[in-house]
C-alpha cells in the first residue's frame, strides 16, 4: 500500500471535476499558477518564468480540501501499521489488554514473543520457557494406575476399578535457579528430624508453579520436586 503524497491527493480530486469549461477542465484543469523563477532584471529570457501568476480560486479551494484528505491518507496508512505487532505503536495499550499483558506470572512477559507464541506440550517446552524465567527444571511424564504404585488407600479402594492419572513431574534445581532466593531448605521428614531444627513446608517456588499453571494443560497433575544441586 503506497500513502499518497500531498501533490498526488489534490491531482486525484482533480480528476474527479466534471467535465467542460466551467470547471475549467476541458483542457489542463484549473490552473496551477507560476512561482517567478529569476527576477526579469538579473536575467531576461523567454524561456523562463520572469512574472507571478496566481492559481485559479477552484484549484486553491480543492488544494484546501485536499489537506483533509491527506490527512485521512495518513492516519489510514498508520492505522495499517497497528494491525502488527512489530509495528505497532498507537494502539499498544489495546494490545496489551487484548493478551492480559502486564502479568508477572505470564510465561511469555513480552507481548510479541506472546503473539508469536505457539506453545507445546513436551518436557523439552516446558523447560525452555521455565529457563526464560529464571527457574532450572527437568521434567517426566507418567500415567499412573492405582495400585500400581502401592498408592491405594485401605477403604479407599473399588473392585475393579482402574484409576488412570495423567501426572507431570517437575524436578526444580534450586541452586541453578536465579529465580529462586529461598535459600536450602529441606522439608521436614518423619524420622529425619534433629534437634534444633526449624520446620519446614520445602521450598517456595509458587512463581514457578504458576508459570507451569500457564502452559500445562489443565488435566495434568504436576508434582513437585525441589533439588540442593
Amino acid at each position: 500500500m503506497k500513502c499518497p503524497t500531498p501533490h498526488e491527493v489534490l491531482a486525484a480530486a482533480l480528476a474527479l471535476l466534471p467535465r467542460g469549461r466551467a470547471w475549467q477542465t476541458h483542457e489542463s484543469g484549473p490552473r496551477p499558477g507560476a512561482d517567478i523563477g529569476f527576477s526579469p532584471k538579473a536575467f531576461d529570457n523567454a524561456a523562463f518564468s520572469t512574472a507571478y501568476e496566481a492559481p485559479s480560486i477552484l484549484r486553491r479551494y480543492w488544494a484546501a480540501v485536499s489537506d483533509v484528505f491527506y490527512f485521512l491518507n495518513q492516519r489510514l496508512c498508520a492505522l495499517r501499521l497497528e494491525f502488527w505487532c512489530a509495528s505497532q505503536s498507537e494502539t499498544r495499550d489495546q494490545w496489551m489488554a487484548e493478551y492480559g499483558l502486564p502479568d508477572a506470572c505470564d510465561p511469555f512477559p513480552d507481548l510479541c514473543a506472546k503473539v508469536a507464541a505457539i506453545g507445546g506440550t513436551r518436557c523439552d517446552y516446558y523447560a525452555a520457557i521455565a529457563a526464560r524465567m529464571g527457574w532450572s527444571i527437568e521434567c517426566s511424564e507418567s500415567v499412573v494406575k492405582c495400585g500400581s504404585r502401592m498408592n491405594s488407600r485401605a477403604g479407599r479402594a473399588r473392585a475393579g476399578a482402574i484409576r488412570n492419572l495423567a501426572q507431570l513431574k517437575v524436578i526444580v534445581h534450586l541452586n541453578s535457579s536465579p529465580a529462586f532466593t529461598g535459600g536450602r531448605s529441606l522439608p521436614s521428614i518423619a524420622g529425619r528430624m534433629r534437634a534444633g531444627r526449624r520446620q519446614s513446608c520445602g521450598p517456595n517456588i509458587l512463581p514457578l508453579m504458576c508459570l507451569m499453571s500457564r502452559i500445562v494443560h489443565a488435566e495434568i497433575q504436576i508434582v513437585y520436586e525441589g533439588h540442593n544441586d
